[in-house]
């Protein structure tokens, strides 16, 4: 009997909740949804287990439980290596610095509807609890 479609799903697809350009911006949204998903690339596998560990775990869904759990899963830094700058509640984020241009998410992803995470270009990751909480910013790449 031929194969007639695979069954090929990340955890992440399925577990978290994704909104894509979040903060509206008109350049990400010229882009074809299949497109921005390929950008985020498996920053959202690393939240998942992330939050998945950490929720069966003592500490419970804590920011830095969060953020250790997916530097554990990443293995080469993340949080380890703080960016440092603001976001606002659309999730742009604006580095400390006048050089840089603010960076749009290009998507959100959401676990239990209370934590996010907010994936940039360039790598570039935030994890916030609620939309309005404390956040940590780092690069993935």
């Amino acid at each position: 009997m031929a194969q007639i479609f695979s069954l090929n799903f990340r955890p992440s697809e399925i577990i978290l909740d994704r909104v894509l350009n979040p903060a509206r911006d008109q350049n990400i949204g010229a882009a074809r949804p299949a497109d921005i998903i390929e950008a985020c690339g498996i920053i959202p596998d690393f939240f998942c287990e992330a939050c998945v560990t950490v929720s069966n775990g003592e500490l419970g869904l804590s920011l830095d439980a969060i953020c250790e759990a997916m530097d554990e899963a990443y293995g080469f830094g993340g949080f380890g290596y703080p960016w440092r700058g603001t976001l606002d509640h659309a999730g742009t984020f604006y580095a400390d610095n006048d050089e840089d241009e603010p960076l749009r998410p290009l998507a959100r992803f959401g676990f239990e509807g209370r934590i996010f995470c907010y994936v940039y270009d360039y790598g570039v990751t935030a994890v916030r609890i609620g939309l309005d909480g404390p956040y940590r910013i780092a690069r993935f790449d």
